[in-house]
């Protein structure tokens, strides 16, 4: 155990600081670095407060590093590991606890919630706990003497821990109450029974504080649809989560399903073995209950929540694991003869019923387990796609290319945690939409000019869904139609655009009139320039001038591209038209569109006569639309050629 505890520690520090700190683990910090009576303040969080209070504790005591914050979990991560063993070696056996406990140590989900900053990791550990003191609590059990206090408590307090710590705890507590009640009156310990649920309604009355500061907050999250009790909404749930404790979350669905499919083979074999076992021990039914019990529930409740992640159930990943190792280590005790009694002459009974047959089939099946275990870690560690954000390299960009006296817009509000803790120093901030007025107010605008009238360049960046709080892309519009748009990048959970506030005059005339058709809906009708002689370094404006001349029904993106004569890009803006805030599938017949560009000219551009080109291509397949003289619809190429710009030695 003690190798398991350290393969697991090791697996949970390893590469712990890889990822940048996302959304939801700056909220967890940011809210654990407020006063205590507001983090334990009904509305401060969705959760219950007893981790964030940890974590306030702990960050006082370690710092708020992406390491020292995440190390927290990763202590509490390894912990559940030994539990996990005390789990199966009570229930299954030795041989089932520690090839249980070899797997938690190893599980891409596990370790996954190991290294973030949130409280999922110590709502597993405490239910694991739970469960481990229920089993002890029942095992203690005689007719003739109650449950003493001394065994109860410890049950009490993890209990009361789990369901503090995260709502779905309460599940685990009922899978208890199915499996030892019943128990409890098929034994008739009165006694014992008495005492259960009087520590049931401990627990119960212990949370009534918390149901009364958070109820008016929850009741504003919910939401009624009844229609998610349905087969398929059950699937759903069920697949997400045993995909995530089978493979882990950074595989792609196909080699998931691949490696959970042998997950849910041990898993039947065990399940068959507790039924096929003629000891009705409590154990072995409340694992089962465990894993089973929160499933359906998760489903009952969903119609209610406002939505459903698979993280939620973490706390029952334990029993998975457990039951899995039980069905491999009873892969080593094949019956022999099927359920019906007939002898069973199958290869694989009579070699399972060989010497070396029973050993072999342990081994393998515990091996490729492990082997589906370590492909999803190997994922996890190494799979750039499944990162879930880098605002902290975001931030490094903007304050890597930033000029004095820039100043940053962050677009929806929600990104004030993160981006408190990321902040880069010498920016101006300001957060939109405002608490007082949506972003459609004519106050916004106002706040735009005086913002711009103080920064010649402005970042922009945009949290989260954009739908949910500028769904008509108000910001793009504006800083598009008042500045030039110079750079756009996504970064995950966030993207970063700057804006170059043109000075008054530039671009507002088409200074360079031309006629060409790209497609059979488009004309681009002329183009202004801030300058045609520039130097390495400089930045170039561009405007161009576009006209619908049919209803669009595709969205292009418009490149516009500085070459130098050897057709080697020395400036590149591609952007949708007004920086993302007039797309062409919204565009009116006739309607003309100013469309600003901001090309920032590569420092090593050798001084010579450079040149223009624009055009627009679809964004999925990269496929240019053609370009047509507009008298005789003859095919030109697939690029507009603009006016030649000088490049001058530095």
């Amino acid at each position: 155990m003690l190798l398991f505890v350290g393969l697991a520690f090791g697996l949970r520090l390893l590469a712990i600081d890889r990822q940048d700190i996302w959304g939801d683990e700056a909220f967890s910090i940011w809210l654990s670095r407020q006063p205590l009576p507001q983090v334990v303040a009904g509305g401060a969080d969705t959760h219950p407060p007893l981790y964030p209070v940890l974590l306030a504790v702990w960050l006082r005591l370690a710092g708020s590093s992406p390491l020292a914050v995440r190390a927290l979990s990763a202590y509490i991560g390894t912990l559940t590991v030994p539990v996990v063993y005390a789990l199966g070696r009570r229930t299954f056996g030795r041989a089932a606890g520690a090839l249980s406990a070899l797997l938690a140590a190893l599980s891409p989900a596990l370790v996954y919630y190991s290294q973030e900053t949130r409280m999922y990791g110590l709502a597993t550990l405490l239910a694991a706990v739970s469960v481990y003191c229920a089993m002890r609590w029942y095992a203690a059990r005689s007719p003739s003497k109650p449950m003493g206090r001394a065994s109860g408590l410890p049950y009490l307090l993890v209990s009361l821990g789990a369901v503090y710590t995260h709502y779905y705890a309460f599940f685990a507590i009922l899978a208890e109450d199915l499996v030892l009640i019943p128990a409890l009156l098929r034994r008739r310990q009165w006694a014992a029974l008495r005492a259960w649920l009087a520590g049931q309604g401990v627990i119960a009355l212990a949370y009534v504080p918390w149901i009364v500061v958070q109820s008016r907050f929850l009741s504003g999250k919910a939401s009624a649809r009844f229609e998610e009790l349905e087969l398929a909404s059950a699937l759903r749930i069920a697949g997400q989560t045993v995909t995530a404790f089978g493979a882990g979350l950074a595989v792609r669905p196909g080699e998931a399903w691949a490696v959970t499919a042998l997950f849910l083979i041990a898993i039947a074999a065990g399940l068959g073995a507790v039924l096929r076992s003629r000891q009705r021990q409590a154990g072995p039914w409340l694992v089962i209950a465990w894993l089973a019990v929160p499933l359906a529930l998760a489903w009952v409740a969903n119609p209610v929540m406002p939505f459903f992640y698979a993280r939620y159930l973490l706390l029952i990943a334990p029993a998975f694991y457990l039951l899995a190792a039980r069905g491999v280590v009873g892969a080593g005790r094949l019956p022999g003869r099927l359920a019906c009694g007939v002898p069973c002459a199958c290869l694989p009974c009579r070699v399972g019923q060989g010497a070396l047959g029973r050993p072999l089939l342990r081994w393998v099946g515990a091996a490729v387990l492990l082997a589906g275990s370590a492909y999803g870690l190997h994922g996890y560690y190494t799979r750039d796609e499944y990162v879930k954000g880098h605002y902290g390299q975001m931030m490094a960009y903007a304050r890597a290319h930033a000029l004095p006296g820039d100043g940053l817009l962050l677009a929806n509000p929600l990104q004030r945690p993160i981006f408190e803790y990321y902040a880069p120093p010498g920016f101006e901030a300001e957060f939109f939409p405002r608490s007082a007025y949506p972003l459609e107010d004519a106050r916004t605008a106002a706040d735009l000019e005086a913002i711009a009238a103080r920064h010649p360049r402005l970042w922009l960046v945009r949290f989260g869904n954009p739908a949910e709080y500028d769904p008509t892309r108000t910001l793009d519009r504006w800083l598009a139609t008042h500045g030039s748009k110079a750079y756009f990048g996504g970064w995950g959970d966030a993207d970063l655009a700057l804006y170059v506030m043109a000075p008054a005059g530039v671009g507002s005339t088409i200074q360079h009139p031309l006629q060409a058709d790209l497609g059979d809906g488009l004309r681009l009708l002329g183009y202004a320039l801030s300058a045609n002689r520039v130097k390495p370094g400089d930045t170039l404006l561009l405007t161009l001038y576009w006209q619908a001349r049919a209803p669009m029904t595709e969205r292009y993106n418009v490149f516009t591209h500085l070459l130098d004569n050897g057709n080697r890009i020395q400036a590149q803006m591609d952007s949708e038209p007004q920086g993302g805030g007039l797309p062409t599938d919204r565009w009116t017949v006739g309607q003309v569109i100013q469309d600003n560009y901001a090309l920032t000219i590569s420092p090593g551009a050798t001084p010579g006569p450079h040149f223009l080109e624009v055009g627009m291509y679809l964004l999925p397949s990269g496929d240019r639309l053609p370009v047509r003289d507009p008298a005789t619809g003859e095919v030109l190429g697939d690029r507009v050629l603009l006016d030649s710009v000088e490049m001058e030695a530095p």
